[in-house]
């Protein structure tokens, strides 16, 4: 009885911090005039790690091919490229765009899973041009 107690007690501690998974937000819409409108709510958030950039992927589960990445350049500075649905190509929002709003922030956690840092921040972009509107608000944290 006493081992089985220790058991759960140690499964039950590790569910809060052995990483319990990514905490995702908000909402992605694009209205292109020409490539059409989507809009997509994260629900997976991969660390930039994996693919050597300080950032993140943010997809869908079950869309067909929209997703962000919003990454932290060191000389660059932050930037968002959103995929474009049935295209081979991507729309790229910078700081230094003409947008009315643009605040990212991409941030380290405190937990490292398989040496990857989780990471975490937002992006509430709003940026309008002839022909073209996208709005993101976006919050995201855990992402290994």
């Amino acid at each position: 009885m006493r081992r089985s107690s220790l058991g759960l007690f140690l499964f039950l501690g590790c569910g809060s911090a052995c990483g319990s998974g990514d905490d995702l937000g908000g909402m992605l819409s694009v209205d292109s005039d020409e490539y059409g409108a989507w809009t997509m709510s994260p629900t997976t958030c991969v660390s930039g790690e994996h693919r050597q950039f300080f950032g993140v992927d943010l997809t869908e589960r079950g869309d067909g091919g929209s997703g962000v990445r919003i990454v932290d350049d060191p000389v660059d500075g932050y930037s968002l490229a959103m995929n474009i649905p049935d295209h081979d190509l991507a729309l790229v929002v910078t700081a230094a765009g003409e947008c009315e709003m643009f605040d990212v922030h991409v941030e380290r956690g405190n937990v490292r899973v398989n040496n990857i840092w989780a990471i975490q921040g937002h992006a509430v972009v709003e940026c309008r041009a002839p022909g073209l509107e996208i709005v993101a608000d976006l919050q995201f944290s855990g992402c290994t």
